[in-house]
């Protein structure tokens, strides 16, 4: 395995790595508000009844899972 190629895979384990932390804290802030979450594969599931209405008047739900500058 050449330098080039060993770093591109060392960069993609620690990209994979942070998703993988950013997807639970995703999932971890939405159930801090009392929504149902969970991590499936790449991505973070939201449930609930009454979901879309919560989201469209919660503004603070909406934000989930956003990064402020």
């Amino acid at each position: 395995m050449s330098t080039l190629e060993g770093t591109l895979r060392r960069g993609v384990r620690i990209a994979q790595g942070r998703a993988e932390r950013r997807r639970r804290e995703i999932c971890e802030e939405a159930q801090a508000m009392g929504v149902s979450a969970r991590v499936e594969d790449s991505a973070v599931v939201l449930e609930g009844r009454g979901l879309l209405d919560r989201w469209l008047r919660d503004a603070q739900l909406r934000d989930v899972g956003r990064i402020m500058p």
